[in-house]
């Protein structure tokens, strides 16, 4: 199945999930609302139509025992979270909708005709089922069946009614209300047409909208961390001191370069030289908690601002550089890289620029140190050389 064929069937699926929302709160809401009114109104027509107390009370509690039992059906449909068991209660609706039609439709039947007349109060039930019929006109939703399933036993019943009459009226009656309920269908059609429509386009705006917001978030993402290792890079880390200045946090900065690397891009290779920066990218992100912010400034230079707690400085830093002077290996040697650090550490309301430029400074102190170190070793290195080649 191709990526399009199921995006269509998710967009269908979400359509006819909210189409079947829709009709179950219509329905709910149309007939609770009518319950106690539509058998009162038929019936005060029937009894000034003539009609029996019999008749009257049994058509009155016929009507809300059947838009009740709608109304409940759309209630099960409504509480229904499976799109299987709302469509299964969709049908049951279209069901229960019938009876309630049909008794709308031949309600004024019931009203007996005097001296060959009919009685006004016939037009007055005609009037009221035609009316239940365009109060729903929405009640389907794009579900044309839903609709006739109301609209249908209606008009049937209305025809039926009239057909007692018999006469010139039954012949003109007849006719005219089939065009009614072809109208009331049509725009129920249109309607729901429209309302799916209008389902469809908000469900492919929303989609555009979340992969609007993902491509954002990726770019967002790229444009702050640095390719090679996964940390932040300036751009990123300079967001995060931005969002700092915004609280009272007391923070360390702490600058560090590796020592030696450059003989190792030298003389291994560029490609080793990238494993070995991801690499103490990747022990960085593992060694700075979720709060704090590494960065890789640029060559093998790094930066991290440090949330201050109760633990020591000199303990971080020691803690990070154990763990950068870990031997890396590769699949030819076993590459060792010194650290050079410094840190100056940030309270509420100072200059976090004016901390890393000294943190700067002091990574660099600390850096000639080591070389400065280095040299100091280095005569006693090659008279021990020589003094062996001699030997």
């Amino acid at each position: 199945m191709t990526q399009a064929h199921l995006s269509a069937t998710s967009d269908d699926e979400f359509v006819d999930r909210a189409a079947m929302e829709a009709s179950f709160t219509s329905v709910r809401r149309t007939l609770i609302a009518g319950l106690f009114t539509a058998a009162i109104v038929v019936g005060g027509f029937l009894l000034s139509g003539g009609a029996s107390w019999a008749v009257t009370l049994s058509v009155a509690g016929g009507i809300m025992l059947t838009r009740f039992l709608a109304a409940w059906t759309a209630s099960q449909g409504i509480a229904a979270t499976d799109i299987a068991e709302q469509r299964l209660w969709t049908k049951r609706l279209e069901w229960a909708l019938v009876p309630m039609g049909f008794l709308s439709g031949v309600a004024p039947s019931f009203t007996p005709q005097i001296d060959g007349s009919v009685s006004p109060s016939w037009f007055g039930l005609l009037v009221c089922a035609i009316a239940v019929a365009a109060a729903n006109v929405l009640l389907g939703y794009g579900r044309s069946r839903t609709f006739l399933a109301l609209a249908l036993p209606l008009v049937i019943g209305a025809a039926l009614s009239a057909a007692l009459v018999g006469g010139v009226f039954a012949l003109f009656y007849i006719p005219g209300s089939i065009v009614v309920g072809a109208i009331l269908v049509f725009d129920n059609r249109e309607a729901g047409k429209m309302f799916r429509d209008a389902r469809r386009f908000e469900e492919e705006n929303q989609a555009l909208v979340t992969e609007l917001r993902r491509a954002n978030a990726q770019l967002h993402q790229r444009v702050q961390t640095d390719a090679l290792t996964g940390l932040s890079n300036r751009a990123g880390l300079r967001m995060h001191i931005e969002s700092l200045a915004e609280t009272d946090a007391e923070v360390e900065v702490i600058y560090l370069d590796l020592d030696g690397f450059k003989a190792i891009n030298d003389e291994q290779g560029h490609a080793v030289g990238d494993m070995v920066l991801a690499t103490i990218g990747e022990r960085l992100s593992r060694t700075i908690r979720s709060d704090d912010c590494a960065a890789r400034l640029g060559g093998d230079e790094f930066a991290i601002i440090a949330m201050v707690d109760r633990t020591p400085t000199n303990a971080l830093t020691k803690r990070i550089r154990e763990t950068l002077e870990r031997p890396i290996e590769t699949s030819e040697c076993s590459l060792r890289l010194g650290v050079s650090i410094g840190s100056h550490r940030v309270q509420p309301g100072e200059d976090i620029g004016l901390a890393m430029r000294l943190a700067d400074a002091a990574m660099y102190d600390e850096k000639r140190d080591h070389r400065r170190s280095a040299a100091e070793h280095l005569p006693d290195e090659l008279t021990s050389n020589a003094q062996q080649q001699e030997a």
